[in-house]
């Protein structure tokens, strides 16, 4: 085992990489023997942020972190909320299991047990074709892994390649044979699978609209701990489409997702709580959840946060300077409802939010004007321009 310490960051602006800058997926459990593991907790490396202290402690494509501070791990979303549980500029030792001696070990690895016929390694492999990452990026050669990998039994593959086959990507589309395949893993319990065909169902695009019978996968799916099943279930109840409105099964199907981790389940259970929807009013409550997802780089997070904080609802004090600098973060994720509400609706904020806004603008080379709180004109100019400088 390897041990890497990195400096935990302050709110990220990629949300799949955490406040440490990196990507990670879940380890395939099959493949963790294969790899020398003794199981399959901890989180796999995809890519580390160029400049982050991670990037800079050397952690490399395929690295799995088993434990942070000491503490096991079980995947990679306990990896991100392990560090955003941690203080911004606090140090974090990550116990590392790596594949090879260099940095082309883990691929080179992979790609003798997929060529030796191995169909967790197959998939994987597929995956950094997806994404090139260690592989050239390649829709085709994706596919190829895909194909192979399920035909030796693999229903992670067979749902990817059903959705190459629905999307056209790598080979030609076939939509029946997409659904063909996407049925087939969904009725072997394959929860992406069941997912997928979950929404399929819902939307009635390329099936018949079916809700009755996506609410029955997505159930499945969220009962058996699937995320994106949580979330969709958890949104049909709250909006009562094709279904009987039920805000309090939605607000517990947030809940769900935001204890497993979901930034996403994190804001929309904040914004219950600060309706009082599904749950008693509690504006305290809302802003923890608000700060919460804010740690983990989710924008909308970060925007009903700095809300919160010009309006005083949930804290102890209003604080618009925290606000403002909160919103330029909103900004840099692209946020559009930021956007949107910045230079359509800033009457919306308090005075002291606008001129601390114009301020940091004026201090980031980008506003010259008054410092008034008249969020038009130049303001909105350089609204836009510190969105686009990056571009």
């Amino acid at each position: 085992m390897l041990k890497v310490s990195v400096k935990v960051g302050s709110l990220p602006y990629d949300a799949q990489r955490g406040s440490i800058g990196l990507r990670t997926e879940a380890l395939d459990p099959a493949l963790a023997p294969s790899l020398g593991l003794p199981d399959a907790g901890g989180a796999i490396i995809l890519e580390a942020t160029p400049g982050t202290s991670a990037a800079q402690g050397g952690v490399r494509l395929g690295d799995v972190v088993r434990s942070v501070n000491g503490r096991s791990i079980t995947d990679a979303s306990d990896l991100r909320q392990r560090i955003a549980s941690l203080a911004p500029g606090s140090d974090a030792e990550l116990e590392i299991w790596r594949v090879g001696a260099d940095d082309g070990g883990f691929v080179r690895t992979l790609r003798r047990l997929a060529e030796d016929g191995n169909a967790d390694a197959m998939f994987r492999m597929g995956r950094l074709h997806v994404l090139g990452l260690g592989a050239e990026r390649s829709d085709a050669e994706a596919v190829r892994w895909f194909q192979r990998s399920a035909a030796a039994g693999n229903l992670n593959a067979t749902t990817a390649l059903a959705v190459a086959y629905l999307e056209g990507r790598g080979l030609a589309k076939d939509q029946q044979e997409g659904l063909r395949l996407l049925t087939l893993a969904a009725d072997k319990d394959n929860l992406e699978a069941m997912y997928r065909l979950a929404v399929i169902k819902v939307e009635g695009k390329i099936l018949s609209k079916d809700t009755a019978g996506g609410m029955r996968l997505l159930t499945r799916g969220a009962e058996a701990g699937f995320v994106p099943a949580m979330l969709d279930l958890a949104l049909l109840y709250n909006t009562g489409e094709g279904v009987t409105a039920d805000p309090v099964k939605a607000a517990l199907w947030y809940k769900k997702a935001a204890d497993l981790g979901s930034s996403i389940g994190m804001v929309n259970l904040g914004f219950m709580y600060q309706q009082g929807k599904g749950v008693e009013r509690n504006d305290v409550t809302a802003v923890a959840l608000y700060r919460k997802a804010a740690s983990e780089g989710n924008p909308s997070g970060i925007h009903n946060l700095a809300a919160m904080l010009d309006s005083g609802r949930g804290v102890a004090r209003k604080d618009p300077e925290q606000a403002a600098s909160l919103v330029l973060q909103a900004l840099d994720l692209r946020n559009q409802f930021t956007l949107q509400q910045m230079t359509k609706n800033s009457r919306a904020w308090s005075p002291d939010f606008r001129r601390a806004l114009q301020r940091k603008l004026r201090d980031a080379g980008l506003y010259s004007g008054k410092i008034d709180g008249e969020l038009s004109g130049s303001t909105v100019d350089a609204i836009n321009a510190y969105v686009n400088r990056k571009r």
